[in-house]
């Protein structure tokens, strides 16, 4: 995998964005991002009165000579942001390479988000493990690769149960890399995430088979996640009405997204890294 995305002309690419962060980072270490928190980074934010516990040394004279009163400067420190990716690895995300667009994904926000010197946990849906952390910095990308390739797609149904009893401890960026099949009420999870104060980026991925089937005929339909099974008669007007259902189903996501402040893409599994990195992404969740 790493091979095909990561080319030195990607790398070098990749080398130059940033991902857009509305909020403020208010905790972890230091880092890259401004924060509301006031420490002594280099940046000065405002002025307070002395109290005896504070640091002479911050005194401002210039201050006290105009207002015969003892001032400290406060300055802006530098937080690091913290990147949630919530990677979807149900069964069904192994058709036509939805796993494999997901895993690039992963990978490239992976690779972003430690050259801007942020903290990133990756978190498979279906797994007993959450919020991986294997370090920061560039030098602790290939961990990454290591664990996303080692992902799991043969787990059965899609679930955001693990998601919503996660503790977040502040505020962070989100991003859900999934094709969304699932009884669940997908509202109920970007609620949750905006409640505990996150940015939040759905990357709804879908094959271009699912959207756009081209199939005739008598045939048995399984489902991959289920098992369940259905006989059907493809005729053009249930296609017609297949692809309707399609086109809403994103329809009602985007809105749900919208409704709290989450940005929403859709994305072909088929299309390039590259193409959904420096294309679909650019001006709005990635910065240059």
């Amino acid at each position: 995998m790493n091979e095909q995305i990561f080319t030195s002309d990607f790398m070098n690419k990749l080398e130059k964005l940033s991902i857009s962060v509305k909020n403020m980072a208010t905790y972890g270490l230091a880092g890259s991002r401004k924060s509301k928190a006031k420490g002594m980074s280099v940046e000065f934010s405002d002025y307070r009165e002395y109290v005896p516990s504070d640091d002479f040394r911050r005194i401002d004279w210039n201050a006290y000579g105009r207002f015969k009163k003892l001032y400290i400067k406060l300055f802006m420190e530098e937080k690091e942001a913290v990147f949630r990716i919530f990677i979807d690895n149900s069964k069904s995300m192994s058709f036509n390479n939805k796993n494999i667009t997901s895993l690039r994904l992963a990978a490239a926000f992976t690779y972003i988000t430690l050259n801007n010197l942020d903290k990133v946990l990756i978190n498979p849906l279906i797994s007993n493990e959450t919020g991986i952390f294997l370090g920061q910095g560039k030098n602790s990308f290939m961990k990454y690769i290591s664990y996303l390739e080692n992902i799991d797609f043969n787990n059965h149904e899609t679930s955001f149960a693990g998601l919503k009893k996660m503790n977040f401890n502040g505020s962070g960026i989100s991003i859900i890399i999934s094709d969304l099949f699932t009884n669940e009420n997908i509202e109920d999870v970007i609620k949750f995430l905006a409640f505990n104060k996150q940015q939040i980026l759905v990357l709804h991925i879908l094959s271009d088979e699912e959207m756009n089937p081209r199939i005739d005929g008598k045939l048995k339909m399984v489902d991959s996640e289920t098992g369940q099974e259905k006989n059907l008669v493809i005729t053009p007007r249930l296609l017609k009405k297949y692809r309707e259902n399609v086109k809403r189903f994103s329809n009602n996501i985007n809105d749900i997204c919208s409704k709290y402040g989450a940005s929403y893409v859709n994305i072909k599994s088929t299309d390039s890294i590259e193409k959904i990195i420096l294309e679909d992404l650019i001006g709005t969740f990635i910065m240059i």
